[in-house]
């Protein structure tokens, strides 16, 4: 140990810096804007064939989709009970429609979007989760099953069926009667 004092740093010296401006120039503070000889862009309609927002064709007249066999699909049976669950849900007013609109096709979504849009509003109970009584599967290799569902709505009960077709690797409903 010696015995002379440690040696002291000096402070570090301190420095004051302006502090950078957070805020947007006023339209008056900024420089001139050099004029453009290049035209405007114009309506939708003027873009390129390739950056077409719409498809060429109208929804109707769409090519049909190659259906997906069977083999290739998940049980129907576990897919028909909660599409079946779902609408019930939909039409009680707890569910949105655009939850659907994946399992369903374009025509039938358009049909339920008419109908809950014309159908007053319910008090909005959910149905019980036994609403769902019993459901009938019939599946078919060609990548079609067709249900027949027995539910509780309110208190009556009610059937329902269904068409499934196998669209690019899932089930989609095709058509609807009952509800």
């Amino acid at each position: 140990m010696s015995l002379t004092a440690p040696l002291m740093t000096p402070p570090p010296v301190l420095r004051l810096l302006p502090v950078p401006v957070s805020e947007p120039p006023y339209d008056d503070e900024l420089p001139p804007r050099p004029a453009s000889r290049a035209a405007p862009i114009g309506p939708l309609r003027s873009l390129p064939p390739l950056l077409r927002l719409v498809p060429d064709l109208p929804l109707d007249q769409e090519a049909p989709r190659p259906r997906t066999p069977a083999s290739e699909l998940p049980p129907a049976r576990a897919v028909a009970r909660a599409l079946v669950q779902g609408l019930l849900e939909v039409l009680s007013g707890v569910r949105p429609l655009t939850q659907l609109q994946r399992g369903t096709s374009t025509e039938l979504y358009a049909e339920l979007e008419e109908r809950v849009q014309a159908a007053r509003r319910t008090d909005g109970r959910r149905p019980v989760t036994g609403a769902v009584r019993s459901l009938h599967v019939q599946q078919r290799d060609d990548g079609v099953a067709e249900v027949c569902a027995t539910v509780h709505r309110g208190q009556r009960m009610a059937a329902v069926a269904l068409r499934l077709e196998g669209v690019d690797g899932r089930w989609c409903c095709t058509d609807l009667a009952g509800l």
